[in-house]
């Protein structure tokens, strides 16, 4: 991995942008900042704010994570472009396609950064873990990978979050029940310290994980304090592939707090949101309510 200087760099990248879009320093300084300013940029005397070079990158059509992985490597760039596809899956929880794109990339991609690596890594294992239902395998390689860059009681970036929070999932699908429910609710403080985010959905998932705990472990009324949260989490940042588990987890909830009319209402809705979803989903959404449903029949059979 190699270290580059981003002030020389930056100012000669975007003039190269600028002349290719045929924009004067005048088009591109207005609104942001002075002519002179840009000048400065562009010749390497000056490094831009982070709002500056917000608006200026926003200006010339791109995002600054794009600008700074053009400038890391010419390959940077396809980088960015299999990490948004291994997002997208993962936000439709699609393990199959997302170890098929890794396996299929991986060898070819030109990884600079430890937390590129960290999100590589994190997929491939989890995907194989889940695929393989070796859960303990998966527990064992996601603490490997948080070893690379997580410092103890730290607060954690999203990517040492969602492996986390994945270990709580594995400890759960391992039939730990009340491990996974410890483990996650400790982690549950560092939600509100995370500045950045490579994918809003990790926060309802980790919430789909903790109230499916909670259920498991009867701690019902911990889960219906956090379900509102997570649902209005998803409307407001446009996750609503989500909203389906959470529609459901929250009929589950009123089952068992025995009001089937409230949990006939939150059953439709997930129903509802599933036809919404459908065209972009594979079939873990059904395979989740069945094994749900499985598990309330049990408990009402009891």
């Amino acid at each position: 991995m190699k270290e580059i200087n981003y002030y020389f760099e930056i100012g000669p990248y975007l003039k190269t942008l600028r002349e290719k879009k045929n924009m004067t320093r005048s088009q591109l300084a207005e609104g942001i900042c002075s002519v002179s300013y840009i000048a400065r940029i562009e010749n390497g005397n000056r490094c831009p704010s982070s709002v500056i070079l917000r608006q200026i990158t926003q200006k010339l059509g791109i995002t600054p994570e794009h600008l700074f992985r053009a400038i890391e490597s010419p390959k940077a760039l396809h980088v960015q472009e299999v990490l948004n596809q291994i997002f997208l899956y993962a936000e439709r929880y699609d393990f199959f396609n997302i170890y098929k794109l890794i396996d299929a990339e991986e060898k070819n991609l030109d990884i600079l950064s430890i937390h590129d690596l960290q999100i590589i890594q994190t997929v491939k294992y989890s995907s194989k873990a889940i695929m393989n239902n070796n859960y303990d395998y998966g527990i064992n390689e996601i603490k490997k990978i948080l070893n690379l860059t997580y410092i103890e009681e730290s607060n954690p970036t999203d990517i040492e979050f969602i492996l986390m929070s994945l270990h709580g999932f594995f400890l759960l699908l391992n039939n730990q029940k009340e491990e996974a429910y410890n483990h996650l609710s400790t982690i549950k403080k560092y939600i509100d310290d995370i500045k950045f985010l490579h994918t809003p959905v990790m926060i309802p998932r980790f919430y789909v994980f903790f109230i499916s705990t909670c259920i498991d472990t009867s701690n019902l009324y911990e889960a219906l304090s956090h379900i509102d949260y997570a649902i209005d989490f998803c409307k407001k940042y446009n996750t609503h592939i989500i909203l389906r588990e959470l529609y459901f987890l929250k009929g589950e909830l009123y089952y068992h707090l025995n009001n089937e009319d409230e949990f006939k209402i939150w059953y439709d809705k997930s129903l509802i949101m599933h036809e919404l979803c459908k065209i972009s989903d594979t079939d873990y959404f059904i395979t989740f309510m069945e094994s749900r449903l499985k598990k309330l029949k049990g408990a009402a059979s009891k």
